[in-house]
């Protein structure tokens, strides 16, 4: 088999299995709209954006990312774009990390990373831009291990590039740090500047995280709420060694509550275990670096499915600012799945060439298994994916909704937009069959209060919005909803299709649109809240702008040393055919 052929087989196959797991999103015309996945046609620039809004910085520098971004094209083009992106990239990278043991090795890890219990989990739960701290770790292991090493440029342009990429979440953010720390400590020479770097680009979230106005403890039911779940047999430890145990049980396969799961568990850590002890005399920094990297994530993940780490992380969540990034450690462990993958791949390569003696049918037997392991471990993958990932198409009184506030808000009105019937999740008729984030946070030019408290079975986690709490203190008294003035509130959108809509009562306020699907209200004698100071947004739109120069110009300075490299390579082998040429 020639060099180019292995090498399209490499692309192709976790290409090719990252579009089946989001098939819905690629065969159909529509936005995403199900559990944390959003995407609108063209997301306003708010305070939201920049992490100064009414709720935590969590999706910081990710919404002002998507607004850049939706200025250029529609939101149903970035989605498809940027997750099947990020899936294959992640495929990518632990098959590079396999590729010098063989072509079986490359094709088990790439299919691995992408199709396994952790990312199913999180898609499921719409957690799209997580995975994309989970497809950084084996870029960062191969280049910053190769920067260490040789000290180039472009190395560490391509670090930096993939560093941006992961931290498009203060979680990514967190993952990104770690690996870069680990590639540190592991290497030979220790050069901190992918880790300076990479710190300075974590100011996005550090910045909004403490001038905004969430900025505080978090409650410490949460963490008990968001703790490493048992989905099956064996409990949590079990789930979280078979890389799962997501909090919310919704986005568990069925078959990672039978012994099926458990099964998965065991072949995990046996692979694991293996590759240790393969690992051990072999020469190999890269694959040690992720090793090392893979066991302490999943040491601190464990350590909090276990009743001391559950209690000293409520301590922690309690009594720090910003802890509460915290409370779902479970999405931690996205080093120790990758690290799963490459092992898989590694091994599988080496047991293909010890039977390739005994001839094709048998190696190749093997091979083809552990190609599709994967898939055998996880065959349900897809039916908890594909509901959250299928899109839908937003009804027009949105883009109607959208007008009217526009208007009002070139003739100076700046009033916050409530979403009523109050609740945070929401199952819309003319949406999927999952229920969802409100998208009116990402539609409108203006700031959104919605319900932030979180019901999870009979635990309710308080949110950390102060206005969002003020209104619910409000409804829940039942005052009329022309009070709402008082808290800065200037306009109540109702979703019709709600079955709470019926008992609103609006009397008293300003009919402005209306439709099947959507009410728009004005709140009569509105009192402006306050809103963000120039202060504070010159200071978290400046850290910003430090994040999109770091990451655009490592991408762009990658992108030239790749184009060069290249242009290198065919001169090369020009050379040496003119070589033989003159030979003959």
């Amino acid at each position: 088999m020639s060099n180019r052929v292995r090498q399209v087989l490499i692309a192709v196959w976790p290409l090719l299995l990252a579009v089946v797991l989001i098939w819905p999103l690629l065969s159909s015309t529509g936005h995403p709209l199900g559990r944390d996945l959003i995407f609108v046609p063209e997301q306003p620039w708010t305070d939201g954006t920049w992490g100064l809004g009414p709720v935590a910085p969590r999706a910081i520098p990710l919404d002002a990312v998507v607004s850049a971004l939706t200025t250029l094209l529609d939101g149903a083009v970035w989605a498809r774009v940027l997750i099947l992106a990020i899936l294959a990239g992640a495929g990518w990278g632990a098959a590079l990390l396999a590729r010098s043991h063989g072509l079986t090795a490359a094709l088990v890890a790439g299919g691995f990373a992408v199709w396994n219990p952790y990312v199913a989990e999180r898609l499921a739960l719409g957690q799209w831009a997580l995975l994309a701290g989970y497809a950084a770790v084996p870029w960062l292991i191969r280049h910053g291990m190769r920067y260490a090493r040789t000290g180039r440029h472009g190395d560490l342009a391509v670090v930096v590039a993939w560093a941006a990429c992961g931290s498009l979440t203060p979680s990514g953010g967190l993952v990104v740090l770690a690996t870069l720390a680990v590639v540190l400590v592991c290497a030979e020479r220790r050069r901190w500047w992918p880790l300076i770097l990479a710190v300075a680009m974590q100011g996005t979230w550090i910045s909004a995280g403490l001038l905004g106005t969430t900025a505080g403890a978090s409650d410490r039911a949460g963490v008990a709420v968001f703790a490493p779940d048992g989905e099956g047999p064996g409990g949590a430890v079990v789930a979280v060694l078979g890389l799962g145990g997501i909090w919310d049980s919704l986005s568990e396969p069925a078959s990672r509550t039978t012994w099926w799961g458990a099964l998965t568990a065991v072949v995990v850590s046996a692979v694991v275990l293996a590759f240790w002890w393969w690992l051990r005399r072999r020469p190999a920094p890269a694959l040690r670096a992720l090793m090392v990297l893979g066991l302490l994530a999943l040491a601190v993940v464990l350590l909090t499915a276990l009743p001391l780490g559950t209690r000293l992380l409520e301590t922690v969540v309690a009594e720090v600012p910003g802890a509460g990034l915290l409370r779902d450690s479970q999405k931690l462990l996205a080093p120790y799945a990758i690290l799963a993958a490459v092992a898989f791949g590694v091994l599988s390569g080496a047991a293909v060439r010890r039977l390739a003696g005994l001839g094709v049918e048998v190696f190749g037997s093997v091979a083809v298994v552990a190609v599709l392991a994967p898939v055998v471990l996880l065959p349900d993958a897809t039916t908890v994916v594909w509901p959250t990932v299928r899109p839908v198409h937003y009804p027009a009184g949105f883009a109607e909704v959208a007008e009217h506030l526009d208007a009002a808000a070139r003739e100076g009105d700046a009033s916050a937009v409530v979403t009523l019937p109050w609740r945070s999740y929401r199952l819309f008729a003319w949406g999927s069959e999952v229920t969802a984030s409100d998208p009116a946070i990402r539609w409108f030019d203006r700031t959104v209060v919605v319900d932030d408290d979180l019901q999870v079975g009979r635990r309710l986690v308080p949110g950390e919005s102060k206005i969002g709490r003020q209104v619910g203190e409000a409804l829940r008294a039942e005052v009329p909803l022309t009070q709402l003035g008082d808290l800065g509130i200037g306009w109540v959108l109702v979703y019709r299709d709600d079955r709470g809509a019926a008992k609103l009562d609006p009397q008293g306020l300003q009919p402005v649109y209306s439709d099947r699907w959507l009410a728009l209200y004005r709140v009569p004698g509105v009192t402006e809240a306050g809103h963000a100071g120039p202060r504070e947004r010159a200071v978290v739109i400046g850290a910003h702008l430090l994040y999109a120069t770091l990451g655009l110009g490592a991408a762009g300075w990658a992108l030239v040393t790749v184009a060069q490299r290249l242009r290198r390579r065919r001169s090369e082998s020009a050379t040496s055919a003119i070589a033989g040429d003159t030979l003959q």
